[in-house]
């Protein structure tokens, strides 16, 4: 059996994300989510195009810094 940790990690993400009624920092989210720190940004960036989250603030080479899930209008 093959497990899929990309699809496994980026659930811990949105679980954890989902936590926070507010923004919630990238370093939290990789310490505490118990994803694996490497697949966070790729996670990250596929949830803010998949309109799950938006980025709050990005450090100067745009990498996501706080994050928040999108509120739903």
């Amino acid at each position: 059996m093959n497990l899929n940790y990309k699809v496994i990690d980026t659930a811990k993400i949105v679980d954890y994300i989902s936590l926070f009624e507010s923004s919630v920092c990238v370093a939290d989210i990789i310490q505490n989510s118990g994803a694996d720190k490497l697949r966070v940004y790729p996670a990250l960036f596929e949830l803010e195009q998949n309109g799950f989250l938006e980025v709050v603030e990005r450090e100067e080479l745009g990498a996501p810094l706080i994050v928040r899930k999108k509120k739903v209008e």
